[in-house]
């Protein structure tokens, strides 16, 4: 059976390869993509979101613009050194082929209240902002919810926001307290792991020749960052440990969420008072670059 899901994302380079994987692959049934500031502005993930369900030809799914700004903090200063201005830097997409709905959280909402419960996962790839709303404003609909599985955080590897912190969690902490201490099944996928999944030149060029291999080709090209290798294919690993998490060597721990003014503010804290969350610690490296290059068959 397919798992039904709902991304949650702010495209975003390795968020496009994340949902072009979804799309792609025979695993999932899509119910919406929601969106979120993050990488760039709502208004570009939105229209990058809408590009690649028109790419896909997937005019089905909605588009859900989420919110702009996080719970309590001021948006952080969006930088494009790694996405671009634009968000995929400068690999253009068709335009959506319909207009995005508004108000993502209560849109999740609705769609989690006429579900069975534990029947709908929530793949995060961005800061947890528009799922925060969800959990705190429709308490009734929370046991609908599968699992929540999410990018973001670092435990033992150094961040890429903070000394210790990682963009996601340092976006929105006040979220990321939220979403971990909801009494969700939630499942991190920290730097830890996905800076361990990186595509190489060769792989990249052999990327199956169907269209949206092609586009996940060419994707992969700009993020490139030396030469050799792409950055980390951070979300990417959120989609596959939804198809199989045996890849992943995941262990529970309590944790808690820095929730200070400094520049580790987001950081996650090991701390035997906090919530129990499952979290990836290792990756099968190779099994995981097999498993998503499945996706563009």
């Amino acid at each position: 059976m397919k798992k039904r899901v709902i991304i949650d994302t702010d495209p975003g380079l390795d968020d496009a390869l994340a949902i072009l994987f979804a799309l792609g692959s025979d695993k999932f049934d899509v119910l919406g993509i929601t969106t979120i500031a993050g990488n760039i502005g709502l208004d570009r993930t939105t229209a990058n979101a809408g590009g690649l369900l028109a790419f896909m030809g997937r005019g089905d799914i909605p588009v859900i613009r989420g919110t702009d700004i996080p719970l309590t903090r001021e948006l952080q200063d969006l930088v494009a050194i790694v996405h671009g201005m634009d968000g995929l830097k400068g690999v253009t997409l068709p335009d959506a082929t319909s207009a995005p709905l508004n108000g993502a959280p209560d849109w999740i909402a609705r769609t989690l209240a006429e579900a069975a419960p534990g029947s709908i996962d929530i793949l995060a790839l961005g800061p947890l902002t528009n799922i925060a709303h969800v959990v705190t404003e429709h308490p009734e609909v929370v046991d609908r919810i599968g699992e929540i599985i999410v990018m973001g955080g670092a435990v033992h590897a150094p961040g890429n926001s903070g000394p210790s912190s990682e963009f996601n969690f340092a976006s929105d902490p006040e979220a990321a307290s939220v979403v971990i201490g909801s009494p969700v099944k939630v499942t991190i996928i920290p730097l830890d792991v996905t800076r361990q999944v990186r595509a190489d030149l060769n792989y990249v060029a052999a990327m199956p020749d169907t269209p949206h291999g092609r586009l996940a080709r060419e994707l992969l090209g700009v993020y490139l960052h030396n030469g050799r290798e792409s950055r980390p294919l951070h979300d990417p690993c959120v989609m596959l440990a939804a198809v199989d998490a045996s890849i992943f060597s995941i262990e529970n721990m309590k944790l808690d969420i820095d929730l200070g003014d400094d520049p580790d503010a987001g950081r996650l804290l090991v701390d035997r008072r906090g919530m129990p969350v499952d979290v990836a610690l290792g990756v099968d490296t190779e099994r995981a670059l097999a498993l998503f290059r499945t996706g563009f068959v």
